[in-house]
Order: C-alpha cells, then structure tokens, then sequence
C-alpha cells in the first residue's frame, strides 16, 4: 500500500470539470486520478523529471547514498565475519551492486556522463 492520502478541496468551474471528466474517461481513468497524475506531471516538469532522466543533484544523492550503505555494509561484514556468517553478507552485497549498476545504466541511458 502506498502513501496515505487526505482528501483536498479544489475547486473548479462546471467547463473545466466537464473537461477533466472527458479526458479522465478517455484514458479510463477516475476523474481524481486524472487531476493528480496531471498535477504530479507538472510538479515533475517544474524540477526538471518529466523527461525520465536523473539530474545531476539526484544522481549525486544516490551515489552518496550508494557510498554510506557501502561503510554500514563494511561493517556488518565485519561483525558477520568474526560471527563465521560471511556467506550471507557476500550474498547480499552481490545484490546490492547489482542494483547499483542497473541504477547507473539509467543514467547513462539516458545522456548522462
């Protein structure tokens, strides 16, 4: 389940109602869900995601994101090691580089150098 939503009061004239009713029933969507996934997709086009691509601020969030997991990873191979648990943590680390490089093809995918 998703985050919670709260019910808002937007108000809107019976022409544009009507209008998001139309395009909301042309895309087989519910008229609510129709004026919120359009308000996502202008909020996203105001910060610079609308296009799918990474922006250099997010890709240098992951990477520091990347890099703090890689120090508590180091650690919990230490405390796995002196407990002869090694196996679990080369088990996990494999898959989280894996994630890490299929985050990175992404953005190289999408023009970023």
């Amino acid at each position: 389940m998703g985050e919670p939503r709260f019910q808002r009061s937007i108000r809107f004239s019976r022409s544009e109602w009507d209008a998001i009713c139309e395009a909301a029933e042309q895309r087989r969507m519910k008229p609510a869900e129709f004026v919120r996934a359009s308000a996502a997709g202008v909020a996203a086009h105001e910060i610079g995601l609308d296009d799918g691509r990474l922006t250099p601020e997010l890709i240098e969030l992951i990477r520091r994101t990347f890099r703090g997991m890689h120090l508590l990873a180091y650690l919990k191979r230490e405390e796995l090691a002196a407990r002869g648990k090694e196996d679990a943590f080369k088990r996990a680390a494999k898959a989280g580089e894996l994630a890490e490089a299929q985050t990175f093809s992404h953005e190289h995918s999408n023009g970023e150098d």
